[in-house]
């Protein structure tokens, strides 16, 4: 999980989100997480705004004290901050606050997909069926 210090410019976080094809990067010090980086922050905090990202620094910029999880969270509860707060990257701290990862909405989808592979495969197609939200309502 990429990371950078709070006086880190911001170029220097979006080439390593860059590098490492993430979406994201945390901003730690002292193993703390102060805040989080994202594609979003950079349009509408960086672009928008028209900041130099050579000379900007990340404390400027970053959402600070992001909303977080930890381990024994369960995944739908994880869906839930998402959907509900409009995240798409939260990170998981451990009971000393140090973060141990970050889930994104790819994460969740991946995981869904074992889980409903599972389903078809443990189920017959009627029991199925019975898990398929066509919408519509009532």
């Amino acid at each position: 999980m990429p990371s950078v210090g709070p006086d880190d410019p911001v170029s220097t976080a979006t080439k390593m989100m860059q590098s490492v094809g993430s979406d994201c990067v945390l901003v730690i010090e002292n193993d703390q997480l102060l805040g989080i980086f994202t594609e979003r922050d950079f349009l509408n905090r960086v672009a928008a705004e028209q900041r130099n990202p050579t000379v900007t620094p990340m404390r400027e910029v970053m959402t600070p004290e992001p909303e977080t999880l930890r381990p024994r969270d369960s995944i739908a509860y994880a869906i839930n901050r998402m959907a509900v707060r409009g995240f798409r990257n939260i990170p998981i701290i451990d009971e000393a606050n140090r973060v141990i990862a970050v889930i994104d909405v790819r994460d969740v989808m991946d995981h869904m997909t074992e889980v409903f592979a599972g389903l078809e495969e443990d189920q017959s197609a009627e029991e199925v069926d019975e898990w398929v939200d066509i919408g519509g309502g009532s």
